[in-house]
């Protein structure tokens, strides 16, 4: 019998390029995620403390110092939240909103 994988476990896990190449629809996700109470506020606070993290002026490793670590430690910490919440989010709510989000 084929081990079946539910869409909410394949968001757990995901890779580099499946977020690059779905990045409309996780950007909707997010959204959805962050406006829906059934979602624990930690995990949003995490997710929340990533994106600032990215936008705020000064980094661990400088961007202008070292060009490409500088960017890829940016990216790990969102991507790293992304996780985190993705995670945190109950499974039979992340698999609502998969099926309403194209």
């Amino acid at each position: 019998m084929p081990l079946r994988v539910s869409p909410a476990g394949a968001w757990r896990r995901p890779s580099f390029w499946k977020l690059v190449f779905k990045l409309p629809s996780l950007l909707k996700l997010v959204r959805k995620l962050l406006l829906d109470g059934r979602v624990p506020i930690t995990a949003k606070l995490v997710f929340g403390l990533s994106v600032v993290y990215l936008l705020w002026p000064l980094d661990l490793l400088p961007d202008f110092a070292i060009p490409l670590i500088g960017h890829v430690d940016d990216l790990t910490i969102l991507l790293a939240g992304l996780k985190f919440l993705l995670n945190g989010t109950p499974s039979a709510v992340l698999e609502e909103h998969l099926e309403k989000t194209p």
